[in-house]
C-alpha cells in the first residue's frame, strides 16, 4: 500500500511538468483533450489559486460520457493527461445542456442528466476535490424523485454557507422547476423536491442561479403559456430562496420582465452575481413587435428591490438595428452595470457588429443612446460572448466565425469606464487557428484578472488571457541550489516558489509559481500574471533563508529566461549564498521563517530530533527524511555565523 501513495504522490508532483501548459502561440493553443473521437461543450469553472476547472462530454468510447480536467494557474494538467473520467452512463442522442460551480475549497460542484435510471433524462451531481476525489461516492447522488419524467438541463451553486442549490426543468404538465439542496457529504436537504410553476397552464423554464447571503441563491427564469418555439407570451420572473429553500421576496414572485415577447429558444436569459449578495441579469425581446430584437438589462439588489426602471433598460434604441446575444457584468467599485451585445441590421444581412453600454446605479445609458461600437458590422459572425470585471476593467470575449468559412477565431478586448479599449489594436486575438469553434466558454479569475476560454473544435481546446492582454506565459528556466540538499553531485528534489517581484520599492511580489526542482537544482517556472518586465526573482524554500537575484531580470513572453543562481556568488543579492562542494546555494536552516538562521531554529530542529521526528517536515535540513544531529548543525553553524536574508 505505501508503494501504491507513493506512485500517486509523485504521479501529482510529477504531473504539473509533464503535461501541457499555457502557449503563448495563438495558432495552436493549449490542448485540454486530444484524444480520439469527439469532445464537446465544455465548461470553466474558475479556482482560488488561479487555475479552473474545464468539463465537457467525449465519445472516445461508444456513447459520449462526462470528463474534467483541473488546470493550475500556469495551465498545467494535474490529472490525466486526456481528463478525468466522471460518468460513463449513457447520454441521450442530443446533448442536453449542464453546469459546474466552485466552492470555497476549490470542489467542483456539477450537474448533468444521463439515462442511468432508464429511459429518460434525469439529473445527478458529484463534488469532485482538487486532487480528484470523488467527494459523493463513484456515481455522484441522483436528485430526482422520480425515474418516469424527463428532467433536463439541470444548473447548480455552491451557497455561502458551504452547501449546494440544484434546479433543473421539469417536464410534468405544465412544465415545473424542480430544485434540491445537498449538504457538504451530499444529503438531500429536502424531503421532498421544491417545485416551481407559474399560473395555470404556464410553463416554467430556463433557469439560472447564483449564490447571495446566508445560504441563499438568486434564481431566474421564464414562464409562458404554448411552445416555447412560437409563443409570444414568454416573460421572466426571478426569485430569491433562503438555505431552507423558503421564499425570501414577493409571492407569487417577481417578475422582471411582464410585457411578454422574450426571446426563448434562441436566447437563454443570463444571470451574474453583483457581488453585494444581489444580481445582475440580460435578455432580449421584442416588446414593440416591430420584428427588431433588443438587448435588456436588470440590476436587483439582496432585499428584492429592483435597481432599473421596471422591464429593465435598453442597450441601444437604435430600432433599425436587431441586438442580440447579450452579456452582462457589474462593476462593484463604480457601482455601475455593462453590458455587450451583437448587432445586425433589420434583414440580419450584415452581421457581426460588437455593442455595449454602460449603466448607472439606477439603470440609465451612459455611452449614448445607441451604446458604444467596438466592432462595426459586417459578414461575420459574432457568438459566445462572455464578460467580466476586474476591478473598474471589463474584458469581453467572443466567437467571429468567419464568412464564407468554416473557421472560427476567437477575440476579447478589454475597456473601462469611458468605454475607451485599453490593450494596442483595441482586441486581441486569443486564438487565430484555422479550425471551427463551437460554443466557447470562459471564466475571470476573481483574483488575479485572468480569463480563460474554452471551445471545441472536435477536441477541447483552451487559452488564457492575461489582464493586460497577453496570453501564454513568461517562463524562467532556473537553477537553484539548497545548501542542506547539495551533496556535491545531486541534490534532494524538492518544492521551491519562485516568485516575481517589482523592481520597484516597495517591491510588491507581482507573481509566484511553485516549482519541483530537479537532482541539478534546475526547474521551469510559469508566470501567467505578470506581464513582460523586468523583476527581481526570490526564491523561498521550507527551511532555506530567503534569496534574491541580485538585480532585476528581464521576463518576457517571446522567450524563456534563463537564470542560475548555483554559478557565482554575485548571482544573488548582497551576494547572500554559500558555496558548497562547487555550487553555490540558498543557506539551509531557516525553519522558523523569521528572516534569520539563529536559536530559534536550532531549537526547533533540537526539539524534533529528541522526538524522532521524520517524514516531510520543515526541520529536515538536508531532506533525508529524518530530523537528527545533521540537521542541528547545519543550523548551528549558520546561525553562529549570523547568517540573516538581505533583500532590496
Amino acid at each position: 500500500m505505501r508503494k501504491v501513495i507513493l506512485c500517486i504522490v509523485l504521479l501529482l508532483i510529477m504531473s504539473p511538468s509533464v503535461f501541457s501548459q499555457w502557449t503563448n502561440n495563438t495558432s495552436v493553443n493549449t490542448a485540454i483533450c486530444d484524444t480520439t473521437g469527439d469532445q464537446a461543450t465544455p465548461k470553466v469553472a474558475s479556482t482560488s489559486d488561479g487555475g479552473c476547472y474545464i468539463m465537457w462530454f467525449d465519445n472516445r468510447l461508444p456513447n459520449y460520457k462526462v470528463y474534467l480536467q483541473r488546470l493550475d494557474a500556469a495551465g498545467r494538467k494535474m490529472w490525466a493527461n486526456q481528463g478525468l473520467l466522471i460518468s460513463a452512463f449513457a447520454q441521450n442522442t442530443s446533448l442536453q445542456d449542464f453546469n459546474i460551480d466552485v466552492d470555497a475549497s476549490d470542489n467542483a460542484v456539477i450537474v448533468f442528466t444521463d439515462l442511468r435510471n432508464g429511459p429518460v433524462l434525469n439529473p445527478s451531481a458529484y463534488l469532485i476535490a482538487p486532487d480528484g476525489t470523488f467527494l459523493w461516492g463513484p456515481n455522484g447522488v441522483s436528485l430526482t424523485d422520480t425515474t418516469t419524467i424527463s428532467q433536463n438541463i439541470p444548473v447548480c451553486c455552491a451557497t455561502s454557507d458551504g452547501n449546494y442549490f440544484f434546479a433543473w426543468s421539469y417536464s410534468s404538465s405544465p412544465t415545473r422547476i424542480a430544485m434540491q439542496k445537498l449538504n457538504a457529504a451530499g444529503v438531500p436537504q429536502f424531503s421532498t423536491l421544491i417545485k416551481i410553476r407559474g399560473t395555470g397552464t404556464e410553463n416554467s423554464n430556463n433557469m439560472r442561479m447564483v449564490k447571495s447571503d446566508n445560504g441563499s441563491v438568486i434564481m431566474i427564469w421564464q414562464n409562458y403559456i404554448g411552445n416555447i418555439v412560437t409563443t409570444s407570451s414568454i416573460k421572466i420572473f426571478t426569485q430569491k430562496f433562503s438555505s431552507t429553500g423558503a421564499i425570501q421576496w414577493s409571492n407569487p414572485q417577481d417578475t422582471i420582465q411582464n410585457l411578454g415577447r422574450v426571446a426563448g429558444i434562441s436566447f437563454i436569459p443570463y444571470l451574474a452575481s453583483d457581488g453585494n449578495d444581489g444580481a445582475v441579469m440580460c435578455w432580449v425581446d421584442d416588446r414593440d413587435a416591430n420584428a427588431r430584437q433588443s438587448a435588456w438589462t436588470q440590476r436587483i439588489n439582496s432585499a428584492g428591490v429592483i435597481q432599473f426602471p421596471k422591464n429593465g433598460s435598453e442597450g441601444s434604441t437604435l430600432s433599425s438595428n436587431n441586438h442580440f446575444l447579450p452579456t452582462v457584468t457589474f462593476v462593484k467599485p463604480t457601482g455601475e452595470t455593462v453590458m455587450f451585445w451583437t448587432e445586425t441590421n433589420g434583414g440580419q444581412t450584415v452581421v457581426g457588429g460588437l455593442n455595449g453600454q454602460k449603466f448607472d446605479a439606477t439603470g440609465n445609458a451612459q455611452w449614448g443612446s445607441s451604446g458604444k461600437t467596438f466592432k462595426n458590422m459586417d459578414n461575420n459572425q459574432l457568438s459566445f460572448l462572455s464578460a467580466f470585471a476586474y476591478d473598474t476593467n471589463v474584458v469581453v470575449s467572443y466567437t467571429e466565425s468567419m464568412n464564407g468559412s468554416a473557421f472560427a477565431h476567437v477575440l476579447a478586448l478589454r475597456t473601462g469606464p469611458s468605454s475607451v479599449p485599453h490593450w494596442t489594436g483595441d482586441t486581441i486575438e486569443a486564438s487565430s487557428s484555422s479550425t471551427s469553434k463551437i460554443r466557447k466558454q470562459a471564466s475571470m479569475n476573481k483574483l488575479t484578472g485572468n480569463t480563460v476560454m474554452a471551445w471545441s473544435n472536435g477536441d477541447i481546446i483552451a487559452q488564457n488571457l492575461k489582464l493586460n492582454g497577453e496570453v501564454g506565459a513568461c517562463l524562467l528556466d532556473l537553477t537553484a541550489g539548497i545548501e542542506g540538499f547539495w551533496n556535491g553531485a545531486t541534490q534532494v528534489q524538492d518544492t521551491m516558489r519562485v516568485n516575481l517581484r517589482s523592481s520597484i520599492p516597495p517591491y510588491a511580489q507581482i507573481d509566484e509559481d511553485k516549482v519541483y526542482l530537479s537532482s541539478s537544482g534546475n526547474a521551469v517556472a510559469n508566470y501567467t500574471l505578470a506581464p513582460t518586465g523586468n523583476y527581481y526573482i526570490q526564491l523561498i524554500h521550507r527551511n532555506a533563508l530567503e534569496t534574491w537575484s541580485s538585480s532585476p531580470v528581464n521576463i518576457n513572453k517571446t522567450s524563456t529566461t534563463v537564470y542560475d543562481f548555483t554559478g557565482s556568488q554575485a548571482q544573488t543579492f548582497g551576494n547572500n549564498s554559500v558555496l558548497k562542494s562547487g555550487k553555490y546555494c540558498c543557506y539551509s536552516g531557516e525553519i522558523i521563517k523569521d528572516g534569520s538562521i539563529d536559536l530559534s531554529d536550532i531549537l526547533a530542529a533540537y526539539n524534533d530530533a529528541a522526538g524522532f521526528v521524520s517524514g516531510y517536515v520543515a526541520t529536515d535540513v538536508n531532506g533525508d527524511s529524518f530530523v537528527d544531529l545533521s540537521d542541528i548543525t547545519i543550523a548551528f553553524n549558520n546561525a553562529a555565523n549570523f547568517v540573516t536574508a538581505i533583500t532590496p
